[in-house]
């Protein structure tokens, strides 16, 4: 069983289903996560999506130790990052592109990009229809902000 930070604590405790873990343990947690927090499934769904199918155990071998912790918590401070700055996110998605077509990376190799993300959706469908924000953002802005990125894949 492989063991994060302090070595005291396997990674499935860490999800296991009564909680999860103090925030002594893992600074980018703060408290117990709650049997409904995002993060495991995240963690535990996302991870392997955009990893090739590779298991966030085997990419922590990989990559080195929390690698997939951090990068499941990464996930999630996007998706409100892209919420909350679409504009934002479309303009770095599209530097991203450039920069990778740029350095000998053939646009095939981004479709990847599209691939994941279309499974990410199918693995993790919305449920909640209803959101609540202290700043809405204008359905023609997120609308704008997904044209300007799909137009970029076609």
């Amino acid at each position: 069983m492989r063991s994060l930070g302090n070595d005291s604590q396997g990674i499935e405790e860490f999800f296991d289903d009564d909680g999860g873990t103090l925030s002594a343990d893992h600074p980018h947690v703060h408290g117990f996560l709650p049997g409904d927090h995002p993060h495991p499934r995240l963690y535990h769904d996302v991870t392997p999506i955009w990893h090739d199918g590779e298991s966030p155990e085997g990419a922590d071998d990989r990559f080195g130790e929390g690698y997939t912790c951090g990068f499941s918590t990464g996930f999630e401070r996007g998706i409100v990052m892209i919420m909350m700055r679409p504009e934002w996110a479309v303009g770095w998605y599209r530097a991203l592109r450039q920069y990778y077509l740029t350095h000998n990376h053939p646009p095939e190799d981004l479709q990847s990009w599209q691939r994941c993300a279309e499974e990410t959706a199918r693995a993790m469908p919305v449920v909640m229809t209803t959101m609540v924000t202290q700043t809405p953002h204008p359905s023609s802005i997120v609308s704008q902000s997904q044209a300007l990125a799909t137009e970029d894949l076609q």
